[in-house]
């Protein structure tokens, strides 16, 4: 396995976990345990304090294409319920990897540039933020292959979006641009291309310091941020 499939370092106590696979961010099976493993190091780092946010970002045009479908169909035919009723323990521990991520005790922005579908869009909205730049499109479009996300993006989605909004984005599959995700609150910044990192930097920096971040409090954060702004 590629080990520099995903990177995770620190800077000025900001981890910085960036994704780097082929096929603009496919997540095939080896991205998959390389996700789970360099997630479960972040864990780790959490656990002992002094970071003052985290970014996930794509380090080529796309955040992620998500999932590869053929690697998606073996991995649901070879996970499913052996009628007991209990979920894989396999399919248990890689959505504890996206859903533990709301509720780190410092801010997760995921800075989104170019497609960011399926999978990827449930990173990205696992995420306390999505700040996200001109020309990025975003969707659930595992509906059009018969499966419903299954990684905490259905309930995310509709706590950030709202009911109505949510099912439309589910359930048509559709991949919609950046101005409407941030009319619909998928997003919560929308920027310029090559703006979003530094607007996640200054985004973490004002929370550090306000100070008390928790997860319950990230919408008054946000709008504080934006009030700072005069947004």
């Amino acid at each position: 396995m590629n080990e520099n499939i995903i990177t995770l370092t620190e800077e000025n106590g900001i981890l910085r976990f960036t994704m780097n696979a082929p096929s603009n961010n496919l997540m095939t099976a080896d991205f998959f345990t390389a996700y789970e493993d360099t997630m479960a190091e972040a864990e780790k780092r959490a656990q002992s304090g002094g970071i003052k946010g985290m970014i996930i970002s794509g380090s080529g045009r796309h955040f992620s294409t998500g999932a590869d479908v053929e690697a998606l169909a073996e991995r649901s035919a070879g996970e499913s319920c052996d009628g007991t009723g209990e979920l894989p323990a396999g399919h248990i521990k890689q959505k504890h990897y996206f859903t533990f991520l709301r509720s780190l005790p410092f801010p997760v922005v995921s800075v989104v540039t170019g497609f960011c579908i399926g999978s990827g869009s449930e990173i990205a909205v696992n995420s306390h933020y999505r700040i996200i730049e001109k020309n990025a499109r975003v969707g659930q479009p595992e509906s059009t292959f018969g499966i419903l996300p299954a990684l905490g993006g259905v309930a995310r989605t509709i706590d950030i979006c709202g009911f109505q909004n949510a099912y439309e984005l589910v359930m048509s599959g559709e991949l919609i641009p950046a101005d409407r995700a941030a009319e619909t609150g998928w997003a919560d910044i929308f920027t310029e291309k090559k703006q979003g990192m530094a607007e996640a930097e200054k985004l973490i920096g004002f929370i550090a310091g306000e100070g008390g971040f928790t997860p319950e409090k990230a919408g008054e954060f946000m709008q504080r941020y934006k009030n700072s702004k005069g947004a």
